[in-house]
């Protein structure tokens, strides 16, 4: 979800990874440097954050072989087409529920139900609140959450919203 968060193309990721003189393979060890310093990832950070890329990289190595071809990256256009219809369909949810509002933007509408405490961001256990509790959201509202966290500060703003 971060890089589906981060980049339009999930290429542009790969190229960044591999490097301006790349040979079109990703070893693990620049796929570690890179979430870190080049793609700034804060996602894993904490006690077992070199434990959990390396799973990441091993799921996008299932031959084992120590690289990540261009052909097993592409994987991840699969996941990044599934999170674009995951917000489609979250998006027409919201405006199913709020769009007929007096003429106000349901996204408008829809923020304020969510930022019920009027912090100007949402925590998970917030949106958790609302979106499963409240409203009965069924679909991946933690995946839509994180992936709408473009920060990884742990909250959404309006701004993200």
């Amino acid at each position: 979800e971060f890089l589906v968060a981060r980049y339009d193309d999930i290429w542009e990721a790969f190229r960044k990874i591999d490097g301006p003189n790349g040979n079109g393979l990703l070893t693990l060890r620049e796929f570690e440097e890179s979430m870190s310093k080049s793609l700034n990832c804060q996602k894993f950070k904490g006690p077992n954050e070199k434990q959990r890329i390396t799973n990441i990289f091993r799921y996008l190595d299932p031959s084992g072989e120590g690289e990540v071809s261009r052909e097993e990256w592409g994987v991840l256009d699969n996941l990044w087409r599934e999170m674009q219809q995951s917000i489609r369909e979250f998006v027409q949810f919201l405006e199913r529920i709020y769009g007929r509002q007096g003429g106000e933007d349901f996204l408008d509408v829809a923020w304020r139900v969510f930022d019920e405490d009027m912090s100007g961001e949402i925590t998970e256990e917030e949106w958790a609140e609302i979106a499963l509790k409240q409203l009965k959201y069924f679909g991946p509202s933690q995946i839509i959450f994180r992936f709408l966290d473009k920060d990884d500060e742990g909250t959404v703003s309006l701004s993200e919203f």
